[in-house]
């Protein structure tokens, strides 16, 4: 018989087995051994820039790591010296709203990361701020492009395991092309962003950066009414091969986004088509094991064809996004030069005006000082005191922003020749890519039809027939 303080006692152990239940992560299996994450940094990391326990995740959608195993492989045997993944998608529920966590595995030799492997949970806008810091302090360099949002046709699926896979991979494409640049990854927005924990993380999100690095989108502006006069060859090139490979790919995924939509239509029949043939083999009991095993093949084909439709890509869309940011570090790159020259333009006029001032007479200039106005007008001697103060400032102004041009060019020119050899990796992985999706395909409709051929041989029918040696399919 139990005594009252054992029931309670009991009960309350109870009921902190079911709060552990919903805050309790989800094991997972690296290398082989299942490894028990730490409810209390898992509890943290839920919380991601949320207050602490308003953040529940959802027990009945459960934490999914949808990284490839060659990738987890290839994330533990790496030699940079700064290594981030991104996985285990984790789905949140306020009061006000719902969204995706990720959790952010880093590993790093450098000095400044002191514990050498953090973990935290970050949302999608958190990446997106980010981003927007790193454009703003390095407006010549080419910033990676982030995963857009969901599209109004997707507004209600994009809580979908297909959506958040697709996203957390281009997540994690984003934040392994910024730590491999040797400029942005030693950014200290990027340490706070992978090291900080979420309270700490807020508050450096709520921080507004100084005003001036807001300046590139008023000199953007100006862009759009002023052409430059003096442009470089090397950049209006690159820009003009940037269009022509935007164009190139926009057609690629155009076409595919088409033949998607032959293939479903493909599917829907072969799904018809099935059902035929097996009614027909009740009817014809002399052709029924043909009709059957043609039956099966369809069948075959029509799960290779689902396949076929699941394993689509984007990764078309995806580059001409990169491409974009290509050109909009070249954008950048010319608002910086239209502001030296409308800076250098400015300093002429002044010194023009100054010019024009200096060759008039004292007699001249008197009897110009009256218009009939009430007010004063400026006098001869005042003019030359205000230009005398303002040419000098546009004077240094103008060498700076020679210097700031200057630089500018350099830092692109590094980035652009980085891209160039990223690029013709990441089209060719892509093209290959491509290429295996379609092998694999047709070696499975392929060996589908084959293998009823051979069945129906050895049963003695169509043993007539010559089909020919089968054709191999180089992989």
């Amino acid at each position: 018989m139990m005594t009252s303080s054992e029931i309670e006692v009991e009960n309350l152990s109870e009921k902190n087995v079911e709060d552990s239940a919903i805050l309790e992560v989800s094991t997972m299996a690296v290398g082989g051994v299942i490894k028990q994450e730490s409810r209390d940094v898992d509890f943290l990391s839920n919380c991601s820039t949320s207050v602490e326990g308003s953040v529940i995740a959802s027990p009945s959608i459960d934490s999914f790591s949808t990284l490839p195993e060659q990738e987890i492989s290839d994330f533990q045997t790496d030699s940079r010296d700064l290594q981030v993944k991104v996985d285990n998608p984790q789905k949140h529920l306020e009061t006000l709203e719902t969204y995706i966590t990720f959790r952010i595995t880093t590993k790093s030799m450098r000095p400044e990361f002191e514990e050498g492997e953090y973990i935290v949970r970050r949302r999608y806008n958190d990446f997106i701020w980010l981003r927007q810091k790193l454009v703003d302090l390095y407006p010549t360099h080419i910033i990676p492009p982030m995963p857009g949002k969901h599209t109004l046709l997707a507004q209600l699926d994009r809580y979908s395991k297909e959506f958040i896979i697709a996203r957390m991979k281009l997540l994690h494409v984003f934040l392994n092309r910024v730590v491999n640049h040797p400029i942005l990854s030693c950014d200290k927005n990027l340490y706070i962003f992978l090291t900080t924990k979420p309270a700490e993380f807020l508050i450096h999100r709520k921080n507004r950066g100084n005003v001036l690095v807001k300046m590139t989108d008023s000199l953007q502006n100006i862009a759009s009414t002023y052409t430059m006069k003096q442009r470089h060859f090397e950049f209006e090139q690159i820009r003009d091969y940037c269009t022509a490979l935007s164009e190139k790919l926009a057609t690629v995924d155009k076409i595919n986004h088409r033949i998607h939509k032959e293939r479903q239509d493909y599917l829907l029949e072969l799904h018809q088509l099935h059902p035929i043939f097996t009614l027909w083999a009740t009817s014809e009991p002399e052709l029924a094991s043909f009709l059957l095993a043609i039956a099966k093949a369809i069948e075959c084909n029509a799960v290779a064809h689902q396949k076929l439709l699941e394993n689509v890509t984007n990764e078309e869309r995806e580059y001409i996004s990169y491409v974009d940011a290509v050109r909009n570090a070249l954008s950048r790159r010319d608002s910086m030069q239209i502001e030296y020259e409308m800076t250098v333009e400015e300093l002429a006029k002044k010194r023009l005006e100054k010019d024009q001032l200096m060759g008039l007479t004292s007699g001249n200039s008197s009897t110009q000082n009256w218009g009939g106005s009430l007010w004063k007008a400026e006098s001869r001697d005042e003019k030359l005191e205000r230009l005398g103060q303002t040419i000098p400032r546009l004077a240094k102004q103008t060498e700076l922003l020679q210097d700031r041009v200057e630089c500018a060019n350099e830092n692109l020119r590094s980035d652009l020749q980085r891209w160039n050899v990223e690029k013709q990796m990441d089209l060719k992985n892509m093209l290959i890519s491509m290429a295996d999706r379609q092998i694999r395909h047709y070696q499975q409709c392929m060996s589908a039809w084959e293998e009823i051929l051979t069945g129906l041989k050895l049963d003695g029918i169509g043993s007539e027939v010559s089909v020919g040696p089968p054709i191999k399919i180089p992989v």
